[in-house]
């Protein structure tokens, strides 16, 4: 294979936390990122860039991941992947209480897998985007490496799922984690199954890797945060090496869960906190062609707005993105990463909070033993904790995720830190 060439400016780096799923807040803090990029540079808010225009690289977990699959592979702009997590939240939700449960009770998850890899499916189509993860780097957008990650079911460790091809001249293998056992022809429907793979909300889901095997993912240590933003910048590091220039590292999430939360949650099994109780997933059926209407809409909070009273419009199908056939990559083994540190006699709410300290921290100090001088360049936008009721489904308390994230976005500390990412986003301000 050609190897890609490396970046030929500074990289900037995207990343999107789980937390449950959430995605409202996180879209609505991206917007604003991206409104003030747009006003910064003299563009009209309503020809505002996508992500995929800014970022190189967009990387997620959890839900997180399935937006950086929308925002990134299928390269949409703020308000369709609102509209699309929209319907993907009303697909997949419980279509009454008899089924919530019966999930519950027989599957031990909260969501239907089956009809979210559908969704998927459908998706694909109507985007035309085919369904294969792996997608070439062409000039119509910015981002070339978008990735989702999943924890173990034994959470000794995460494996990537890539829309990109490892390059044979990779500079620092030892810090690539391993990928599925056929990269190339991996699909996006099993992307959002392994990273969306969670206790209390789906049922673990396997994969053959390129190493280890069939191999369980689920992420058993929710609500605990992970550290994305570390496995984006070792995936860089080890693709371009850790002398490549960087101009930003920005990561963007929902906020953390209440305790209250965590618990309403927990207490819907009959095993609580306890350890996930084993259950083997269950097959998907085939893809059912779905229609989805298209109709114009105004903005994203007047999007958000329309679903308190049970409704809201979609947008015109994008343009069609070119479909791919692009070769296999190398394999690579999984490095091992340590797992979560258990905290006893703390609160819930006050592990969660030490430990994302303890993450930004480990960033930062990453940044400056690697990268000596750049520990300035990462950024963090995301609410203290997340709004009440939210963690579960934000979609069922859309308006409560939206007042909290609009009184969040008008904090004047918030809008400081957005003038600075904008700065560094549009090279106003030195990288260092």
């Amino acid at each position: 294979m050609t190897d890609p060439l490396g970046p030929s400016q500074p990289l900037k780096i995207l990343t999107l936390d789980g937390g449950g799923l959430q995605a409202i807040s996180t879209l609505l803090i991206l917007n604003k990122l991206l409104e003030k990029i747009a006003q910064e540079s003299g563009v009209p808010a309503c020809r505002k860039p996508r992500p995929c225009d800014v970022f190189d690289t967009i990387a997620g977990i959890g839900a997180g991941g399935w937006l950086a699959i929308l925002l990134g592979r299928f390269r949409m702009d703020i308000t369709t992947c609102l509209s699309e997590w929209y319907e993907i939240m009303q697909c997949i939700a419980p279509k009454s209480k008899t089924e919530e449960l019966r999930l519950r009770l027989l599957r031990h998850c909260y969501f239907d897998t089956e009809r979210l890899v559908e969704r998927v499916d459908s998706l694909t189509r109507t985007h035309g985007t085919g369904d294969r993860l792996f997608h070439p780097y062409t000039s119509g957008a910015r981002t070339r490496h978008v990735f989702v990650a999943a924890l173990t079911s034994d959470a000794k460790g995460y494996s990537l799922f890539r829309s990109y091809e490892i390059p044979d001249s990779a500079k620092l293998p030892e810090k690539l984690l391993e990928g599925p056992k056929d990269p190339s022809n991996f699909e996006i429907r099993r992307a959002f199954g392994v990273t969306g793979a969670a206790r209390y909300f789906s049922n673990p889901w396997e994969e053959e890797m390129a190493s280890s095997g069939k191999t369980s993912f689920n992420d058993t240590k929710f609500p605990k945060p992970h550290n994305i933003t570390r496995l984006a910048l070792d995936e860089m590091w080890g693709i371009y090496g850790s002398d490549v220039p960087l101009s930003v590292v920005v990561n963007i999430g929902p906020g953390l869960p209440t305790d209250s939360d965590v618990k309403q949650i927990a207490r819907r099994f009959p095993w609580g906190l306890k350890p996930y109780p084993p259950l083997e997933a269950t097959p998907t059926r085939e893809a059912r062609s779905l229609i989805v209407p298209n109709s114009p809409t105004d903005s994203v909070e007047q999007d958000i707005k329309r679903t308190q009273d049970g409704s809201h419009d979609h947008l015109p199908e994008q343009p069609q993105l070119n479909k791919h056939s692009p070769e296999g990559s190398r394999n690579r083994s999984a490095a091992p990463t340590k797992p979560f540190a258990s905290v006893k006699d703390r609160g819930i709410d006050a592990e969660l909070k030490r430990l994302e300290d303890d993450i930004e921290i480990d960033i930062k100090n990453n940044l400056s033993n690697i990268c000596p001088g750049t520990s300035n360049l990462y950024y963090r936008l995301a609410p203290a904790q997340a709004p009440q009721g939210t963690p579960q489904n934000d979609f069922s308390t859309s308006g409560v995720a939206l007042n909290a994230t609009m009184a969040y976005l008008s904090e004047p500390p918030v809008d400081a830190t957005m003038n600075e990412i904008v700065k560094r986003i549009l090279g106003l301000v030195s990288d260092s």
